[in-house]
């Protein structure tokens, strides 16, 4: 049954149907519960699409690119770009628009935000780098806007998201190093605000325990999302204060970059003297020298499953949806077997 039909039993307009789906205060609440009625009893499911044909609403959905710190850092946010490139591949299938803005900072993130929403009339959001609080999501809850997250937090089951199952990425590749005889391994993480942050350290903390291995706090460090140049003298600093490292573990494309460039001012050969693994992306598989091994987990096929789901709508507090993706090694060399 499409909307029209359903509308056609109840004897009311399709932008009332629409509306009433939709949970605006304009339509009555009695009326509300009459047209949810009726749409479960007739298995009737809102499709994002055909409810903007509906109601004259704006098919758009919007979106804002964050392009924190200096000009190369931009570079960072590789697997960003591939989630973009599904969002804008699914997207173009159903003849959507896509609305990006860009933003150099988090305030300037959050109020691009409010411009599509207050300014653009945008009523369909994907959000990304979920932080522990985020007041982008009061904003969006509070004009009742139609969003998905990649990522989630503590309230995700109070909004729909897809996600990289970043504690099983973590594990994965902790027990790898460990596999090949690491004991002492560095990890470089980003700013623990971001929930995927927090998560991948408790894994890291949690499978070093499970092995026996003690955590060493000098062998940790975060980076600010929105200052990622500063990793190169954090790792420089690190490695030359605590010889025994013999791995590290990078949480983003631009820290595995700067840990290259750190072993190499630092004359320790990688994939001999010391192991780097990290979070797979356009830089690391193409561009980095030497190859890196890396976690590697299909980032175009999350913006495209945000899509569907935003497309889906979310008719009542219950109907959420989420997809977390599965990850996999990618050996290109860059890791050793430490001599016992």
């Amino acid at each position: 049954m499409n909307i029209k039909e359903l509308a056609k039993k109840l004897n009311l307009s399709i932008t009332t149907v629409s509306r009433a789906l939709g949970g605006y205060s304009d339509v009555s609440e009695k009326t509300r519960e009459k047209v949810k009625k009726y749409a479960q009893k007739y298995r009737y499911s809102p499709n994002l699409y055909a409810s903007a044909l509906a109601s004259g609403r704006s098919k758009t959905v919007g979106y804002v690119l964050p392009i924190y710190g200096t000009h190369s850092s931009t570079l960072n946010q590789g697997n960003i770009f591939q989630f973009v490139s599904g969002m804008s591949e699914a997207l173009l299938s159903e003849s959507i628009q896509f609305q990006v803005l860009f933003a150099k900072s988090e305030a300037e993130e959050l109020e691009a935000y409010k411009k599509l929403i207050l300014e653009q009339k945008i009523e369909n959001i994907v959000l990304q780098n979920i932080k522990t609080q985020d007041k982008r999501i009061d904003l969006l809850n509070k004009y009742k806007i139609n969003y998905v997250a990649w990522g989630k937090n503590k309230f995700s089951k109070n909004f729909s998201w897809v996600d990289l199952d970043n504690k099983a990425a973590i594990e994965k590749i902790t027990n790898y190093l460990i596999k090949n005889k690491h004991k002492h391994i560095s990890y470089i993480n980003i700013s623990e605000k971001y929930n995927f942050a927090s998560e991948r350290k408790a894994s890291f903390l949690k499978t070093l325990k499970n092995n026996k291995i003690r955590f060493n706090k000098n062998y940790y460090a975060s980076v600010k999302l929105e200052e990622p140049e500063k990793s190169f003298e954090i790792i420089k600093k690190m490695l030359s204060k605590n010889k025994k490292i013999t791995s590290i573990i990078c949480s983003t494309e631009f820290s595995a970059l700067s840990a290259i460039k750190a072993c190499n001012y630092l004359n320790l050969e990688i994939g001999k003297d010391i192991s780097i693994i990290t979070f797979d992306g356009p830089l690391v598989k193409d561009l980095s020298s030497p190859p890196l091994t890396a976690i590697s987990f299909p980032v175009q096929e999350l913006g495209k499953r945000a899509i569907k789901i935003l497309l889906k709508g979310h008719s009542n507090k219950n109907n959420y949806s989420n997809f977390q993706a599965k990850s996999e090694i990618i050996e290109r060399g860059s890791v050793h077997q430490v001599r016992e």
